[in-house]
């Protein structure tokens, strides 16, 4: 285990020389690796040899503690833990010593075990705060070195009401990105029937066909690319101005990919947005668009299916609501999260139940209406 770094500071030369070499730092898991009886040298020292923890006395001829804490705290890089040393008359020094952040105070003459307490209490605390810093470290690492899966991952979030605009745009800018508000946006939804090679008979992953987007479109556009909760692939492509997000070259690009990959794709393309809310409403219109389109070609057995998995959805989000009617933040979002529904998509499933529900209600057959005598 790393030792912990002490400093140590009084103008008494018999004190200094005893919490020197009286105390087992070694034991204590630390090392001295320096000393002063001159605060105002011990300044430079310390900021040269960037201690973990100082102890210094609270009243020294040259420069009290206190000055010496705001001396060093305003200058130094690598913050260290002050364990200030006063008698009992400097109880008030020693208050004010912990205000400017000192770890503890110890009071004279020194007990050995409340210094070793001291020292490893504040060992302690170097340590974990070492540790956290580590895996924040780490954390930023892994994301820095993954940062289009971490951008693709919170613009998933966002299209799916997981996470707000400010907190997308926060994210984007944390690691380099830029003010995504001044961008254009145009959204393609996939989806994949089937994914088959048959020339090589073997199966096309979704990373060949991401990779095969990105190396047709990442050089002239940024994109994010991600899978929603329906199971549609996403690719939402920006660009500084909109023309540059022209129609045909989505819809050749499409064509090519089925191609390619000997694909049954169908796939829904949105007009241009502008903005964080530009970015969510063209998701929102290429999905609309690609489940328009898909529609018209199921047949009634699938559409029945759907509206059986509807029915029981609307009948868990209404009783859902029902129980939160006293929520003033009650919304469609909430009510979707609660059946694991995309919200624009449960939006559209309320609204075919309710209609159809009414057309029962108002609509009876020919048969049950009274005949005319």
């Amino acid at each position: 285990m790393e030792k912990i770094k002490i400093f140590l500071v009084d103008d008494e030369a018999i004190i200094l020389k005893g919490l020197e070499t009286i105390y087992s730092w070694d034991k204590m898991g630390a090392v001295v690796v320096g000393i002063s009886r001159n605060p105002r040298k011990a300044v430079d020292e310390i900021l040269e040899k960037r201690p973990d923890i100082v102890i210094t006395d609270i009243r020294m001829k040259q420069m009290s503690g206190l000055d010496l804490i705001q001396e060093v705290n305003g200058r130094a890089e690598k913050k260290c833990l002050w364990i200030v040393i006063s008698a009992y008359r400097d109880f008030e020094y020693a208050q004010k010593a912990c205000e400017l952040g000192a770890f503890t105070y110890l009071l004279k003459p020194i007990e050995d075990s409340k210094l070793e307490e001291a020292v490893q209490s504040a060992a302690k605390t170097i340590r974990q705060t070492r540790k956290s810093r580590r895996i924040l470290q780490d954390y930023e690492h892994f994301i820095e070195n993954n940062k289009k899966v971490f951008e693709n991952y919170m613009v998933g979030k966002f299209s799916g009401d997981q996470i707000d605009e400010e907190e997308l745009q926060e994210a984007l800018e944390r690691f380099g990105g830029k003010n995504r508000d001044a961008f254009f946006y145009r959204a393609v939804c996939m989806d994949f029937v089937r994914v088959f090679d048959e020339k090589n008979r073997q199966s096309v992953t979704q990373e060949e066909i991401a990779g095969f987007l990105e190396h047709d479109l990442g050089e002239a556009y940024q994109y994010f690319y991600f899978q929603n909760e329906s199971g549609y692939r996403i690719m939402i492509l920006s660009a500084s101005r909109e023309e540059y997000l022209v129609l045909p070259v989505l819809e050749r690009e499409m064509e090519l990919l089925k191609q390619k990959f000997s694909l049954e794709l169908r796939y829904g393309i949105s007009g241009t947005g502008r903005g964080i809310k530009g970015l969510k409403e063209a998701y929102v219109q290429a999905v609309e668009n690609l489940e328009q389109a898909d529609g018209k070609k199921r047949d009634m057995t699938e559409l029945d299916q759907i509206r059986s998995h509807a029915r029981t959805y609307i009948s868990q989000a209404v009783s859902y609501v029902q129980e939160h009617l006293d929520d003033e933040f009650l919304s469609v979002g909430m009510a979707a999260r609660e059946v694991h529904l995309n919200p624009v998509y449960f939006g559209r499933l309320f609204g075919r139940v309710c209609s159809a529900h009414l057309n029962n209600i108002c609509w009876k057959r020919e048969s049950d209406w009274p005949r005319n005598s």
